[in-house]
């Protein structure tokens, strides 16, 4: 039998025809759409009992009070008690689940190094201090004969619902420097003066922007004495090493600006702790053994700064960390940690609060195995147990009968001599904050002004931008986050800088384009935004460690293509 090609498209065309009215097609579509909604890797919704559980967000010293949806014993959705979350801590629940998170590392052999040369010199370098941890590592030190390092503190805090009128140089304010329910609290009171090259969010929301040349924070509080607004000033807030001495002119202490409040500790910790000793004040090549705690870090130092205090013949540094983005680079060995909401750890005072207070971050999800307690890892370097520290100073908070314990379900104030030291740390570990709301502010003195370091001063002819720096942002966000910056562009992603559209026609690039930044201390990678918001002469860098380690507030730079 010959069949023709009319013969063949007939029947093929019969056989498509019908294939249409069986099931088979509909079928494989169907078995294909439920095949794909079970492959393996595919998140399933929790199921389970609906609660609420109450915890302490541990991403900054705000500590803002949470509440957290959950099924079963899966957080789901985060909220504020009281006032609102900050995107980060909206998000925070994603963070054990992060892709670039450090999973693993050399604990043991970490271990073993350090102690055999524990006693060469050793330092911890603690870059979220005043938390009980720190005690911790100061006690080590103490009892090692070592150093215990901590980055420029901020020796006073605010009371913003005593001021009438704030200048703010350059210090965000309104985005993130204090606790945000308790700043807009008191926004409504007071008018704002924001000095600044750019106009930041913060600018966007102040009562009044001054602009002032890139760098020129210094020259600026210098200037105000002089203003015609400074007699109505309350207080001025700012990095400036001037402001100190400003506050004390317009008699903010004692009105505004007072002592940085501590919850009480053990006496025994008190006087068996090393001194709180700023980098640079150690001399130089003279650390053998370094401890980085940078697991829950508030603030970043440049590397160069830390390598030229190491022994320059093979100096141990070990570091704990979340993800591999930080001092993980320059380090030996590089311990994973738990991160929020798995740890149990308390939170520093806020800078905005005059009033002492102790506050837990309670785990919500278990951590992972394998993971490292730097606490726990130091403590037994020197032989200090580390732990039930926290539980023995709840024990002294209740000592002192102090205070009252404020539970976030209810609200309810219920005075700590009214509780047993056991229904106390419940209580804490129940969601509650501690606050002695009575106590009378300790009086500060002004510090005295400091010199900035050299590479804020540096200058060259062929770099011909200054840079300015975004506010530190935590080490490990959310993936989410990313739409701040990706798709609103409402903030500067990390490894990005900003140009006016002058400087960047200049160097001859576009918006996106990939470039080198280059400083006297050197060069990274970045990625260029051009925003006609940045003043000419200027570089609006990001807050990743690779950018601050060359390119510090003030510095000098260029953006060249890559």
């Amino acid at each position: 039998m010959n069949n023709s090609r009319r013969d063949i498209f007939k029947f093929a065309g019969g056989a498509v025809a019908g294939a249409l009215f069986t099931p088979a097609p509909w079928r494989l579509i169907t078995d294909s759409a439920l095949w794909s909604e079970n492959w393996p890797g595919i998140p399933r919704p929790a199921r389970g009992e609906i609660r609420a559980k109450f915890t302490n967000c541990a991403l900054c010293p705000a500590g803002c009070a949470v509440r957290a949806r959950c099924v079963g014993d899966q957080p789901v959705s985060l909220a504020g008690v009281g006032g609102g979350l900050c995107p980060f801590g909206i998000t925070a629940h994603h963070l054990p689940y992060h892709p670039a998170r450090l999973r693993q590392g050399p604990i043991e052999e970490a271990t073993a190094a350090a102690g055999k040369r524990g006693g060469n010199a050793i330092a911890v370098l603690d870059l979220n201090p005043g938390r009980t941890v720190s005690w911790t590592y100061r006690r080590a030190m103490s009892s090692m004969k070592g150093i215990y390092l901590a980055p420029e503190s901020q020796p006073v805090a605010y009371d913003l619902s005593a001021a009438k009128t704030v200048l703010s140089i350059g210090a965000p304010l309104l985005d993130g420097w204090g606790t945000p329910s308790k700043v807009s609290s008191a926004r409504r009171n007071f008018h704002l003066i924001q000095a600044e090259a750019v106009e930041s969010r913060t600018a966007m929301m102040a009562d009044e922007w001054i602009p002032i040349a890139p760098g020129g924070e210094s020259a600026f509080a210098q200037s105000v004495p002089g203003l015609a607004f400074a007699k109505d000033l309350s207080v001025v807030i700012g990095d400036a090493p001037e402001i100190p001495e400003i506050n004390r002119r317009i008699g903010a202490y004692g009105k505004t600006v007072f002592a940085r409040p501590e919850a009480p500790v053990p006496d025994a910790w008190s006087t068996g702790a090393a001194a709180v000793t700023e980098l640079d004040e150690v001399p130089d090549h003279s650390i053998g053994v370094l401890l980085i705690d940078e697991s829950s870090a508030v603030s970043y130092i440049p590397w160069h700064r830390i390598q030229r205090k190491l022994v320059l013949d093979n100096p141990l540094v070990v570091t704990f960390a979340a993800t591999r983005g930080g001092y993980a680079r320059y380090a030996q060995y590089a311990l994973p940690t738990a991160v929020y909401p798995e740890v149990l750890d308390d939170i520093a005072p806020a800078v905005d609060s005059i009033h002492p207070t102790f506050r837990l971050s309670v785990p919500l999800v278990k951590p992972p195995s394998g993971l490292v307690n730097p606490a726990d890892f130091v403590g037994a370097l020197a032989g200090v147990p580390a732990t039930n520290s926290l539980r023995e100073r709840a024990d002294a908070i209740h000592k002192s009968a102090k205070g009252a314990v404020v539970t976030y379900a209810d609200g309810k104030e219920t005075p700590v001599k009214d509780l047993t030291a056991d229904a106390f740390w419940k209580s804490l570990n129940e969601g509650a904050a501690w606050k002695w709301a009575d106590a009378t502010p300790r009086a500060a003195a002004p510090s005295r002004s400091k010199t900035r370091p050299g590479e804020d001063l540096e200058s060259a002819a062929d770099l011909p931008l200054v840079a300015i720096g975004e506010p530190h942002s935590p080490g490990l966000i959310s993936p989410l986050m990313t739409k701040l910056y990706q798709e609103s562009n409402l903030r500067l992603a990390p490894n990005r800088v900003a140009l006016h559209p002058n400087d960047a026609r200049a160097a001859n690039l576009s918006n996106g384009a990939r470039a080198t930044l280059q400083t006297l201390l050197g060069k990274c990678s970045v990625e260029v935004t051009v925003d006609p918001g940045v003043p000419p002469g200027a570089v609006q860098v990001g807050s990743s460690p690779g950018i601050q380690d060359v390119c510090g507030p003030a510095a000098r730079a260029k953006v060249v293509r890559a």
